[in-house]
């Protein structure tokens, strides 16, 4: 009696596909294909701000804690706050003769350079505007730099008062406050290092930052044209928490210390350990009050001369009624001075490779973008195809594709019935494992674009999201099945094959129903 068996090329019709390396490279240089062209078409489709803000913020802490102390020693900032405006008899805007004795009581500590960030352009009738026309002269002929901030008015210009606008370029520089908060979050994830001006010909207008860092450093930066991608210091200043006028007689109670890497857990999570956790961080820099410059004894004058003597000094608004206002993914709402600061802090630490922001489209500006999104794609589908021969070798296929069984079986937990307790236990863990694993691939990308590609955070964390959105819906895997493997052949075509069996052989016999 013949019997009829599956053929060995049936066999190897349903056998796993053996993948060569030629194999594996196609399918790299496939996924490579499908999501670069995936985050032009969601860039198109969703413009960058496509589900990126809230993966920044989770960053940002961590990116504040690697980038350290910085250069914080060499920059202060000095704050005009309601008790100092109070103590001199003034009320905002206060007189010219008041910013004029300002700068002549910072100047008597001999900083480095002055910037000062307010906009002197009304013009008011106050006989004391010629006090702070000599007194931004006097600080010129004692060799510090000073810059005023102009703003851009309807004509694309950057004017002061006109008296002032004489001595620019003679007494102090115009440096430009432009600043646009971000559209989406309304957070200062990017700084302008140039304004444009109207006019054929007009030379850009330095940022307060860049003049400033050019001043520090005695050189000029060669690519500005860029926005500067901020990273902003998770550090607390010990002299910076009493800018909040309505923080009562605790200055420290607006905003908290640094908790470590206990910031990426959720702040419901983080309050199990830590207090205050609905506030922000402290500011970064360290901060001096105009109220500090009067009436000082000689300790304070010994204290003010450590601060100030070779600093940076940025002078800024704090009043409470003030409009000068940013808001920082890690320190809340916090006078717009502080912006300037970390910027000027960046540039100091980076130089020319500063971190840069770039938009996901096509253009040789654009190339680090570019190349930083092909190596992450290959990235995020070469290592998960190296790692699983070894980790099915080591601990078999259960692990990967039934983890809770695994877990289950290796703790010895059983099945009963009812209600799976073991499950419940299991699997939350490997549920957690799994984000710690993405957390730490994230983390790890997002450090190596900004190291060693210059690019900011946004535009690292949209490539990330848009290179492993292909990876978590496996559409690189589904396209590939669909459009470059040969059609499987239908088991009705596939005939038996049958055995003949010569008469030297052994039949097995075959039992015969009875009649």
């Amino acid at each position: 009696m013949l019997r009829l068996l599956s053929s060995s090329r049936n066999e190897q019709v349903n056998a796993p596909e053996k993948k060569t390396f030629r194999h594996s490279l196609y399918e790299c240089a496939f996924a490579l294909l499908i999501g670069c062209s995936l985050a032009f078409i969601l860039q198109w489709l969703f413009g960058e701000e496509f589900a990126t803000r809230e993966q920044a913020r989770v960053y940002a802490p961590i990116a504040g804690a690697q980038y350290g102390e910085g250069r914080r020693d060499d920059i202060r900032v000095l704050l005009i706050d309601d008790a100092a405006l109070a103590a001199a008899g003034q009320v905002w805007p206060a007189r010219y003769g008041y910013s004029a004795r300002l700068l002549g009581a910072i100047a008597h500590y001999k900083p480095k350079a002055i910037f000062v960030d307010i906009y002197f352009s009304a013009q008011r009738d106050d006989p004391s505007f010629a006090a702070l026309n000599r007194a931004l002269c006097a600080l010129r002929r004692e060799g510090i730099a000073v810059f005023l901030a102009s703003a851009r008015d309807g004509s694309g210009n950057y004017p002061l008062r006109p008296e002032l606008d004489a001595l620019a370029g003679k007494c102090f520089d115009k440096v430009a406050i432009q600043y646009t908060p971000d559209d989406i979050d309304r957070i200062a994830w990017n700084y302008p290092l140039v304004a444009e001006r109207a006019g054929q010909g007009a030379a850009p207008l330095r940022s307060a930052a860049l003049a400033l860092h050019e001043a520090a450093s005695g050189r000029a930066l060669a690519a500005v044209r860029h926005p500067l991608a901020l990273t902003w210091g998770s550090y607390q200043a010990g002299q910076g928490t009493g800018w909040r006028q309505d923080a009562g007689p605790n200055v420290a109670s607006y905003c908290r210390p640094w908790s470590g890497f206990a910031e990426l857990l959720p702040p419901g999570i983080r309050g199990l350990w830590y207090e205050d956790t609905d506030k922000p961080l402290c500011v970064y820099h360290e901060t001096l009050h105009a109220g500090d410059l009067a009436n000082t004894t000689t300790e304070g004058e010994a204290q003010l001369r450590r601060q100030i003597e070779g600093k940076l000094v940025l002078v800024g608004l704090g009043t409470t009624n003030s409009g000068d206002f940013v808001q920082s993914p890690l320190h809340g709402r916090i006078p717009g001075i502080y912006l300037h600061a970390m910027a000027l802090d960046n540039l100091l630490v980076d130089g020319d490779d500063h971190a840069r922001h770039m938009s996901m489209q096509p253009g040789r500006e654009q190339a680090p973008l570019v190349a930083f999104l092909g190596l992450s794609i290959l990235f995020v589908t070469i290592v998960p195809k190296l790692l699983r021969p070894w980790v099915e070798a080591r601990f078999g296929t259960q692990l990967l594709e039934e983890p809770v069984e695994f877990w289950m079986a290796r703790l010895r937990l059983r099945r009963t019935e009812g209600v799976q307790w073991g499950a419940l236990l299991v699997l939350p863990a490997v549920w957690l494992i799994r984000v710690a694993g993405v957390l730490v691939a994230g983390y790890t990308m997002i450090w190596a674009g900004q190291r060693f590609f210059g690019l900011g955070v946004l535009s690292v964390v949209g490539v990330i999201f848009m290179t492993l959105f292909a990876e978590w819906f496996d559409l690189n895997e589904k396209l590939r099945r669909h459009l470059l493997l040969p059609p499987a052949v239908p088991q009705s075509a596939i005939q038996p094959v049958p055995i003949t069996v010569s008469p030297e052989e052994p039949v097995d016999d075959v039992p015969t129903p009875a009649t």
